[in-house]
């Protein structure tokens, strides 16, 4: 943290230290346990503040002491990994604030920390405005609109079929009405806008966005209000989900010394304590797979992108390196083994490929389309060797995985990510498939003929916790490892932006893997993006040991250029974005045995 001047000392101190934690002052830890005060000093013109610690009894307590209380709903309590105190909102849980707070007010100042789990979506965090399903007066805060940036806006006319193209402010619906806000992180964030009579101002940790004029006042939005954290009036948008702290609401504009001071005077979780820096391994790889072979080399593929959306070719092949050491991967040839357009039985979108040894045979497990140019109609499909030398010799396409008699679910629909593993003399494959949302199942297969399933698929894991369901909930990309008597199997959760992470679920080597009730899974994922220092969306990892039998994990992330929209793709759907790059470290292991993968 900074050092400060003693001028902004003196107002940390005097004007808002003591606003926060009872007698605490300058800069406040929110990861210590300390107890929250009844009524906080009496501090020029704010008229609410809530330190969304905790919910009790379905109310938030202002502490400012003018009795403003909020009431929660749908709130379940729901189990969350937030080491500091916090409000978490989720799956249609908001809170409603007494309306009487913004009513008639020309001058407010709202101040709240954030940690947003809702993505890049419509949705608000914050909201004060009319009832109608189509609000026409309405001031919305949300912590990254569709494009990832920051919004605050005001409707500054009426329209009763389109009031959002009445919004002025930080990224309004309209461009033309304001000003572009910055693409905003996943970490905790302080928001801040000042409205006054005439100018919409908007902070973000401290640091100026913008100003936009506007006409129409707030006190002319009428007497049928409502205000909430969480969710809009707009009802066809999604509720927010993440973390919220510390809202304060005042009748007057904070200056911008002020809002530096109150943004300073905090502190937070320090999930970057243990990153390191990663250099890319092989750049524009995304779903990377390393094997070792019983011949001495290591083995390299992962999905062959697009070069934007008007790319012809990528997503149509399986590429191999091969290497007698790890390191070499990195400069080896890359060669083609397979391309779509001479097999007629499957097509683009040729997805995570895995390279396999399986009983002395090699496979390649992959993702491909059953319909010409159709992103999801893709399916498992499977590659066989037709001789010793996975380098060299000829591949056929086996085509889609087969399953058993009877068995109406497997590969019915949208279904990608294969993995394989053997345990205990076993052959399992994995694999993620929508099923409303996208989960990952397990099957036995015979390993004479790897592309048939040998039982119903087992449902091993879908979304539940908040950090699967950021954007879109998700459950993809399985990998094994089997160690220290233990089956792990990391998948990726949530959408492939900054949200996108990996999970874990682990067995004993000698239970019942066809048993979900032999599986555990960690609430809490692995890795994350606050886990890296310039690269984000860690996922769809593999796993392999090096030369001297230690693991390594293979993930890959996007560069820190594409978040900030600089690497010439940012622009478009990821889909269509080659800069997902793959990657290698270390797995660590703590004194319980769980694979470490954030250090």
């Amino acid at each position: 943290m900074k050092k400060k001047k003693l001028f902004a000392a003196l107002l940390a101190v005097t004007l808002l230290g003591a606003a926060a934690c009872g007698n605490h002052t300058g800069n406040i830890p929110w990861d210590e346990e300390t107890p929250s005060p009844t009524e906080v000093p009496k501090e020029d013109g704010l008229k609410a503040y809530y330190e969304l610690k905790t919910v009790e009894n379905g109310k938030i307590k202002d502490l400012s002491g003018n009795g403003y209380d909020g009431t929660v709903f749908n709130y379940t309590g729901e189990k969350k990994t937030e080491k500091n105190g916090a409000v978490f909102l989720s799956d249609g849980a908001y809170i409603e604030l007494p309306a009487e707070i913004f009513k008639g007010e020309d001058t407010l100042t709202v101040s709240l920390w954030l940690k947003s789990y809702s993505g890049s979506a419509n949705t608000s965090a914050m909201f004060v405005g009319t009832t109608e399903s189509l609000p026409i007066s309405y001031w919305l805060l949300n912590p990254a609109n569709p494009a990832g940036k920051l919004k605050s806006v005001l409707t500054d006319g009426e329209s009763q079929y389109a009031p959002f193209n009445t919004e002025i402010g930080i990224s309004p619906s309209d461009a033309t009405k304001g000003i572009q806000g910055p693409v905003t992180d996943m970490k905790w964030n302080h928001y801040v806008t000042v409205i006054t009579e005439t100018e919409l101002t908007v902070y973000l940790n401290g640091e100026l966005v913008g100003t936009v004029a506007h006409t129409k006042k707030i006190s002319e939005f009428g007497a049928d209000l409502v205000a909430y954290i969480g969710r809009s009036s707009y009802l066809a948008d999604p509720t927010y989900a993440g973390f919220c702290r510390e809202l304060k609401v005042y009748t007057k504009a904070l200056t911008a010394e002020e809002i530096k001071v109150e943004y300073e005077r905090t502190t937070f979780e320090t999930a970057k304590q243990t990153a390191v820096e990663t250099d890319i391994f092989i750049a524009d790889r995304a779903d990377p797979c390393i094997h070792k072979g019983s011949d001495g080399y290591y083995y390299f593929t992962a999905s062959y992108p697009m070069y934007g959306g008007a790319d012809k070719e990528g997503y149509d092949r399986v590429i191999l390196r091969r290497s007698e050491t790890i390191e070499g991967l990195k400069d080896a040839e890359e060669i083609v083994i397979w391309d779509e357009k001479d097999d007629p039985k499957s097509f683009r979108y040729i997805w995570a490929p895995e390279i396999h040894e399986i009983n002395g045979k090699w496979y390649v497990l992959f993702t491909a389309s059953n319909e010409e140019n159709n992103v999801w109609g893709i399916k498992c499909h499977v590659l066989a060797c037709m001789g010793d030398d996975p380098y060299t010799d000829p591949w056929i396409n086996k085509g889609i995985v087969q399953t058993m008699q009877g068995d109406t679910f497997s590969f019915r629909w949208f279904a990608l990510d294969m993995t394989y593993f053997e345990c205990n003399g076993k052959h399992y494959v994995a694999w993620a498939q929508t099923d409303g949302n996208s989960n990952v199942y397990l099957a036995t297969i015979n390993p004479e003929q790897p592309w048939k399933l040998t039982s119903f698929p087992l449902l091993l894991t879908k979304p539940e916790y908040f950090w699967e369901k950021v954007s879109i909930p998700v459950n993809e990309g399985p990998a094994v490892m089997v160690e220290n008597g233990k089956v792990y199997l990391a998948f990726s959760a949530s959408a492939t932006g900054p949200e996108y992470c990996i999970g874990l679920m682990y067995a004993d080597e000698t239970a019942d893997l066809m048993d979900k009730d032999s599986w555990t899974k960690l609430p809490e994922p692995l890795l994350t993006s606050e886990d890296l220092i310039g690269e984000y969306g860690p996922g769809h990892n593999s796993f392999v040991k090096d030369e001297n039998g230690d693991w390594l994990f293979v993930y890959h992330s996007r560069d820190e250029k594409c978040y900030t929209k600089k690497c010439g793709y940012g622009g478009n759907d990821p889909l269509y974005d080659p800069c997902r790059s793959a990657r290698v470290r270390k797995v660590q292991w703590d004194e319980d045995g769980i694979p470490i993968l954030n250090r």
